[in-house]
């Protein structure tokens, strides 16, 4: 027979462990500081739902905080990572499985069956892939106080007129409570770490880049100054355009302009994204576009562009001139079969002179969309909140 007094001691251990007020923890719990007094005291014991949340918070199973320590809390604290990759992962070489391989005291990597292996290096699953030709991504930030200090800048104004995509973001995700959510090409996560502090269910980010060195700043930061007990945090330095997760794995796909800043590679892991995605599942992101072919601000900008760089470049940039309709016509020829778009703000005026203005961030001048592209299938089962 289950003691409420028993669970109730165990629940205030595990809370002060975890450095929350009754009030920090009710608050988090979206319950009351009283029902928090109640299960403490053993005068009452939470509902399966928050005991689900509770389990997820502290990384202990919901049998230890009803019966008592049986060693589980150890290894679902350290272990919950590996159990989920276990289940996720395979080789972007050859498709195969990736299984946990021990390693002695070099701790542990993952390895397929046709000997290709990948290590953790520094808490990021290291699949050694290099950047595009031309591409210095890595080197952006030259230590973590620059990092940081990108965390802190308000970013170029020309991406913050109009709506707020931030909020048209959350909209679609608390809808939809995804359990496992990727976030494709993350860079920093100035997009997603708008998303993670309001997360109030059971929930894995999968942080997917290129860089290795950009992620592993990511991990100290998400871990320390931007976490959220709700939110476990994973880290795959990887080519978005060759995933290393297993078809349907995931609910949704985060991409706050990750698609295009992929370039070359763009419909290669807006294809692959669509590969992982659960039937059902959906991708949000973020991607720029043109009022239309035939606008006229619209042409002026696309002739300064081209005009401004080199033949081959050109060629690209030509290929990404597309309108909010057309993009979703490629979209369907992906296979989502419900595509949906909401216009964040329009073009920049073109300037009067004819010259190109912008060195960097060169599709600044388009319009701006947020897009739900929807997989075909079952819905994944919402997850209640408490």
């Amino acid at each position: 027979m289950i003691s409420k007094t028993e669970v109730g001691a165990r629940i205030s251990s595990l809370r002060r462990k975890a450095a929350l007020s009754q009030a920090a923890f009710s608050e988090l719990l979206n319950v009351s500081p009283q029902a928090v007094s109640k299960w403490e005291t053993g005068l009452s014991l939470p509902d399966i739902e928050t005991l689900l949340n509770m389990s997820w918070i502290f990384k202990v199973s919901i049998n230890s905080i009803l019966e008592g320590g049986d060693g589980i809390e150890e290894a679902m604290g350290s272990d919950r990572e590996i159990i989920f990759l276990d289940r996720i992962l395979s080789c972007p070489d050859c498709r195969g499985r990736l299984r946990k391989k021990n390693n002695g005291g070099s701790g542990f990597s993952y390895q397929c069956g046709n000997g290709h292996e990948y290590r953790f290096v520094d808490g990021v699953l290291d699949f050694q892939t290099r950047e595009i030709p031309g591409e210095q991504w890595s080197l952006t930030f030259r230590n973590y106080d620059e990092y940081l200090h990108e965390h802190h800048w308000a970013g170029n104004p020309n991406y913050n007129r109009g709506l707020d995509a931030a909020e048209i973001i959350w909209e679609e995700m608390e809808k939809r409570h995804p359990r496992v959510i990727l976030d494709m090409a993350c860079g920093t996560g100035q997009g997603i770490k708008q998303q993670i502090k309001r997360i109030r269910w059971p929930a894995t980010v999968i942080m997917a880049d290129i860089s290795h060195r950009i992620l592993k700043w990511n991990r100290l930061y998400y871990s320390t100054e931007w976490k959220n007990p709700f939110v476990d945090m994973i880290y795959l330095a990887c080519d978005g355009s060759r995933l290393p997760v297993l078809p349907e794995s995931v609910d949704m796909v985060f991409s706050n302009a990750g698609y295009e800043s992929m370039q070359a590679k763009m419909m290669g892991g807006f294809r692959e994204a669509y590969r992982v995605i659960k039937g059902g599942g959906c991708t949000v992101y973020t991607k720029s576009a043109i009022e239309g072919q035939e606008n006229p601000n619209s042409r002026k900008w696309m002739e300064l562009l081209l005009s401004s760089v080199e033949q081959e470049e050109a060629k690209w940039w030509g290929e990404q001139f597309v309108d909010a309709a057309q993009w979703t016509e490629k979209c369907r020829k992906t296979g989502f079969s419900e595509n949906t778009f909401t216009k964040i703000y329009g073009e920049l005026p073109a300037p009067d002179q004819g010259i190109f203005p912008f060195e960097n961030e060169m599709a600044q001048w388009m319009a701006g969309y947020v897009f739900v592209s929807e997989k075909p299938g079952s819905a994944p089962v919402r997850c209640t909140s408490p």
